[in-house]
């Protein structure tokens, strides 16, 4: 199996649950001759603020940060991580890039360009569909992550985000990327996470914290 169809596997596998609408093996034919790889190292911008975009990109490997500055400071959007897509909604919706969007990391992302992807998911309904689910939990996400951002005092916000975003139990980011979510400094994020270590609501480790008592961060984020 070349390598660009097992891009367009693990991006179907991305897009939302096949039963909504199992994919046909010429929808991954089709969506594996339009990718493209392009590699960002650490600090590169992937988008600035205003420009139109051109392609679609998914976060094949690495993190990519959104920013927008507001009155002098850099406010952090959000991080994606593998699977996410950015610059579809505005494409659809033809408008500019609200946002810069850069490498935390070495990063590979796959992209599409427009025309294409317009034409694809035109022809193909399984494809739209799926794209379809994957926008709109996206959408979703962004209502929690100005959730997050209300979420009361730092270590409110802290608890928010791990709870949020755990995946199978454990929050696949780092202590610093943490900190840039919440908008705090790191060494007072490192406190809250030693102090709920302490108390036995998680496990830090590299790159990643383990939840052990959900209940308790749930109330510590103010969620009951």
């Amino acid at each position: 199996m070349d390598v660009a169809r097992k891009h367009a596997e693990w991006i179907a596998a991305w897009l939302g649950p096949g039963e909504l609408a199992p994919f046909e093996s010429d929808d991954i034919g089709e969506l594996a001759a339009l990718l493209r790889e392009d590699h960002y190292s650490a600090g590169a911008t992937v988008f600035r603020i205003g420009q139109v975009p051109t392609r679609v990109h998914i976060v094949r490997r690495g993190a990519i940060q959104l920013t927008r500055t507001l009155k002098g400071r850099k406010a952090v959007l959000q991080i994606l991580q593998p699977g996410d897509v950015v610059g579809d909604i505005s494409l659809f919706l033809r408008m500019q890039v609200p946002w810069d969007a850069v490498a935390l990391e070495d990063s590979l992302i796959l992209s599409i360009d427009s025309l294409s992807l317009h034409r694809l998911l035109k022809e193909r309904p399984g494809l739209a569909w799926r794209w379809l689910h994957s926008v709109s939990s996206r959408v979703a996400g962004f209502w929690n992550r100005v959730i997050e951002l209300l979420a009361g005092d730092l270590e409110a916000q802290v608890a928010f985000v791990l709870v949020r975003r755990a995946e199978h139990g454990v929050v696949h980011l780092s202590q610093g990327h943490l900190a840039e979510l919440v908008g705090g400094n790191r060494s007072s994020v490192n406190r809250i996470l030693k102090r709920f270590e302490d108390q036995g609501r998680v496990k830090v480790r590299y790159g990643q914290v383990e939840i052990l008592d959900e209940g308790e961060l749930t109330k510590a984020a103010g969620l009951e």
